[in-house]
């Protein structure tokens, strides 16, 4: 396996995922770290030249990085075939939050049926400790976005560790495919409207017990509250389109 190497921007290639070892893999995950934080902003149009030389990479892995990005749906081609930051949108936001609830519904009350002790168990060190370093690890090990500065890394663990309580794989690729997409919107709606981190641990520490006690029913309710109680329902909290309430 390749030693990793530092590129121009400061970050690692190989320290997101596992086996980024290369320098389109290294350009991929910083462009995508980049477009969740909003470095990179909605709608802004790549400059390859500039681009590649911040990355410290050349042309061919940053061609390479992008058609990853644009499978990802992080980034377009428009009409006049330029790569362009895909824009976030009322209407994806809306389709995404409607996709994700009910995906979290099923996992919740498949979860109360067939998640074991030692899987409930983690999940409750987990949210008992707070503890961003292990969530982080965690979620890279799962191949999954991380953001640089480790934004909602706990509860972002904490859900996906329920959805793997599940049992169900094709449940939990579904999840992990809107993953990026989602993300993007969630970090946006939490910069708008901070959730108190004892709201959500409490929440956490509910549905961990209907969990335990086999709920299927109060499982999903608590899930449910998530959207309800914690403005979990990023395309309300960004575009208003339910309460008027706007950025």
């Amino acid at each position: 396996m390749a030693t990793p190497r530092k590129g121009r921007c400061g970050m690692t290639y190989g320290d997101l995922t596992r086996g980024a070892t290369t320098k389109a893999d290294g350009a991929y995950l910083e462009m995508r770290n980049q477009i969740l934080l909003g470095t990179l902003e909605p709608g802004s149009r790549v400059d390859y030249v500039r681009l590649a030389a911040s990355l410290g990479v050349s042309i061919t892995p940053l061609r390479e990085a992008l058609r990853r990005l644009e499978a990802d749906h992080l980034v377009i081609r428009n009409a006049h075939r330029d790569v362009v930051i895909a824009p976030l949108t009322e209407r994806e936001a809306s389709e995404l939050v409607a996709v994700r609830q009910d995906l979290d519904l099923l996992a919740a009350r498949l979860a109360a049926a067939q998640m074991t002790q030692q899987e409930i168990a983690a999940a409750r060190k987990l949210v008992t400790s707070r503890d961003d370093t292990e969530a982080l690890r965690y979620l890279r090990d799962a191949g999954l976005p991380v953001a640089a500065d480790g934004m909602l890394s706990v509860d972002r663990a904490f859900h996906r560790m329920v959805y793997c309580g599940s049992h169900n794989q094709v449940l939990i690729q579904c999840r992990d495919a809107l993953s990026t997409r989602t993300e993007r919107y969630v970090i946006v709606a939490r910069r708008l409207v901070a959730v108190p981190p004892e709201a959500v641990k409490s929440l956490h520490e509910r549905l961990l017990a209907a969990l335990e006690t086999r709920d299927a029913e109060a499982a999903a309710e608590l899930m449910r509250a998530h959207y309800r109680d914690l403005d979990l329902d990023f395309a309300d909290v960004i575009f208003g389109r339910l309460s008027g309430r706007k950025p």
